[in-house]
């Protein structure tokens, strides 16, 4: 049996490298899971922070690692992108 010669994939659990930043201070939009029943689960894997995730309730945002590039409203109905502040515009 010959041995291969492959090269080394980095691996971890999903949002590792993101889990000391917190992006919920500079994401301008936020995905908000509007309708679960169109949320296509292959959505997961376009995620490039692994902050959406399939649990058995269904798919869920996670916020802390999200940045809000909105890949995952584009690849999937049922998600949709909103402003993470609504509040009055002025100095904050």
């Amino acid at each position: 049996m010959a041995v291969k010669n492959l090269p080394v994939v980095p691996s971890g659990d999903p949002g590792a490298l993101g889990a000391a930043a917190n992006y919920e201070t500079w994401r301008i939009v936020r995905p908000e899971i509007t309708e679960p029943a169109k949320v296509n689960p292959i959505v997961t894997l376009y995620c490039p922070e692994g902050a959406i995730m399939l649990e058995e309730s269904g798919v869920t945002v996670n916020y802390k690692l999200c940045k809000g590039c909105g890949i995952c409203a584009k690849e999937s109905k049922g998600i949709q992108m909103v402003p993470e502040y609504t509040g009055p515009k002025g100095i904050f």
